[in-house]
């Protein structure tokens, strides 16, 4: 009885026993076999780089500068010397009238000043030798101012019978044909300067407090394919157009070619903020661990666990203020399963 007791105790110690050095032998195995077996990975080279936060907006093509231009007096139109779509230079004759009238009026008007200054120089004489009171000398003065004003109106009315351009641009438009009659003060030419031009945009109440004078943008046009322009904003305005509750900016772009014509759709990437020598990676490049964002390079065959504090979430991308090591290797494949210090193998 006591043999059968003490054999059961036996096997009762010497089966667990067993299975515990069954089981320190499976683990030790199961290490070797994780140690053999390497995590495959894929990396990319980590560079620094500058990241530019943007607004993209629509809007349609102004002239610098546009002018409506018109004769003084009213006339026939002799001849116009440009059309439309033609430059001019400032200073260019652009159109004169028929100036018939006005020279026989000038003329006219010279010959009575002739003869006023004539009449006023004969009694300041007559005054000298005391043979006529001062005032017919007065009168005869007051005479010759009078003469000498009629007589410069009428030459400056003939000399509006003649249209300069202003400055230098481009013939918008022309109105009216040769020989036909205008008023003075009736538009005859639209000059515009297009060496540099504006975009106006419409920007919503939720996007205005980040736009500045002076932030750099880029504008493309659907005329023009291919071809980025560089431009500043030059204007934003303090309240919004009551119909459409937007508020316009007005973006400069230098236009020495004259590509750029008005009224041209335009699609504009404004500049608002920029960050400099940071490091932009994919955000499925990071992994999410009890709330941190974390990310892995490869370092001597190990895996390096780097977590994040200074970065931005864009879109799909996180932008890294973090120091990280250029030139350095971040895993992009594989990084989920990894932790501090695994060992890796990295694949093309």
């Amino acid at each position: 009885m006591i043999r059968r007791s003490v054999s059961l105790i036996l096997i009762f110690i010497i089966i667990p026993f067993l299975a515990f050095l069954i089981s320190c032998s499976g683990d030790i195995e199961n290490q070797e076999v994780a140690k053999a077996e390497k995590i495959r990975v894929r990396t990319e080279t980590i560079k620094k780089t500058d990241y530019e936060f943007t607004l993209d907006f629509s809007g349609e093509v102004k002239a610098w500068k546009t002018v409506n231009l018109s004769f003084n007096v009213g006339s026939k139109i002799d001849r116009f010397y440009f059309d439309e779509g033609h430059k001019v230079n400032k200073g260019d004759l652009l159109a004169k009238l028929e100036k018939d009238d006005y020279q026989a009026m000038r003329d006219q008007r010279y010959a009575q000043w002739e003869k006023t200054k004539r009449d006023y120089e004969r009694n300041r004489h007559l005054l000298e030798d005391g043979s006529i009171p001062e005032r017919l000398v007065q009168d005869a003065q007051t005479a010759l101012k009078a003469a000498t004003a009629t007589l410069e109106a009428s030459e400056l009315n003939l000399k509006h019978c003649l249209l300069y351009a202003p400055f230098s641009g481009h013939v918008a438009y022309r109105y009216g044909e040769e020989k036909e009659m205008v008023a003075g003060g009736q538009i005859v030419f639209t000059l515009m300067d297009l060496s540099r031009v504006l975009v106006e945009i419409g920007v919503p109440e939720r996007s205005i407090d980040r736009i500045k004078k002076a932030q750099k943008a880029s504008v493309n046009f659907e005329a023009i394919p291919g071809k980025t322009f560089e431009g500043t904003v030059t204007q934003v305005a303090v309240s919004s157009l009551p119909s459409i509750r937007l508020f316009k900016v007005e973006i400069t772009i230098e236009n020495p070619k004259f590509i750029v014509k008005p009224g041209m759709t335009a699609f504009s990437t404004i500049v608002i903020d920029k960050m400099e020598g940071v490091c932009i990676f994919s955000l499925d490049t990071t992994v999410l661990r009890n709330g941190s964002r974390i990310i892995f390079l490869a370092s001597n065959g190990t895996a390096k666990k780097i977590t994040l504090k200074d970065y931005i979430i864009s879109g799909d991308k996180i932008i890294v203020s973090d120091p990280l090591p250029e030139n350095g290797q971040i895993i992009t494949a594989g990084q989920e399963v990894l932790f501090e210090g695994i060992q890796i193998s990295v694949i093309d």
